[in-house]
């Protein structure tokens, strides 16, 4: 399915609850570095990093507010969990579900995609999140098929990643994730789809990535089993069309700078 733009209550239950997907209070914090001075440090306090919550220490666009809830609701279903998450950074995900009682592993070489940029040490702000919303959340400095993981999962993550890879990287880090699961765990994906490439033009790429076909993936998982998401709104499935996607702009969610929608889809891969 596509991000919509009306949240379900209880997906505006869990923004509300964490200050997804942008964090809480970011006017304080961006007066305070302008002016510099105390309060800056005091802002990167563990006390002051809770109150703003685990989702102000990267940037999101807009859709999250919609794919963060849904994922989160897709592992909450399994009850306490061992969660890998594709791709976490930063991002305030692993945090959230690492408080509810999963035991959450988050693989990420720390590259840097379109214009973004790390101005801190990513390896030493994230212990400080775990410091700062008392988790223990291990991070993978690594792609994920360089990854040395203890064990297997119940649930592979992965928000807004898939689309900035290579079609060779995808297909060797799906390959990775199936071997990183117990029989019957999940794989959870939101996937963007850029409104400026193909199908909807003749472009093929922009500066974030590419448009992954979906029914590509959930062939390169082996036929897993589609067990949420809506196939006729996600590109690269029999039922999908861009004309209907068009005609029903005012539904989804769209990314302020950039047009951007969010497919969402999970798998369950046999043994």
């Amino acid at each position: 399915m596509l991000a919509r733009r009306l949240l379900p209550v209880e997906f505006q239950s869990f923004n509300d609850r964490y200050g997804a997907p942008f964090g809480r209070h970011q006017f304080v914090v961006d007066t305070a570095d302008r002016v510099g001075g105390p309060l800056a440090g005091v802002l990167r306090t563990s006390a002051a990093r809770r109150w703003r919550g685990p989702f102000a220490f990267q940037w999101n666009t807009r859709t999250r507010t919609y794919e963060y809830p849904w994922v989160h609701h897709q592992v909450a279903a399994l009850g306490p969990s061992r969660v890998l998450e594709i791709g976490g950074a930063l991002s305030g995900l692993q945090f959230a579900l690492a408080a509810e009682g999963h035991d959450v592993h988050n693989v990420d070489p720390f590259l840097d995609y379109g214009d973004g940029a790390y101005t801190v040490d990513p390896i030493a702000e994230h212990a400080a999140l775990n410091r700062a919303f008392r988790t223990d959340v291990t991070l993978h400095r690594s792609t994920l098929p360089e990854a040395a993981l203890p064990g297997r999962f119940d649930a592979v993550v992965c928000v807004s990643t898939i689309e900035h890879l290579t079609r060779e990287d995808i297909a060797a880090t799906l390959a990775a994730a199936m071997d990183a699961l117990v029989p019957g765990g999940l794989v959870v994906l939101t996937v963007d789809l850029f409104l400026d490439l193909a199908p909807f033009t003749d472009r093929t790429s922009n500066r974030w990535g590419t448009n992954v076909s979906i029914g590509w993936l959930q062939e390169t998982l082996g036929g897993a089993e589609l067990v949420a998401g809506d196939p006729d709104e996600l590109y690269g499935t029999a039922g999908f069309s861009t004309e209907a996607v068009l005609s029903r702009l005012e539904e989804f969610v769209m990314g302020a700078e950039y047009p951007q929608l969010a497919q969402l889809v999970a798998f369950r891969i046999d043994g």
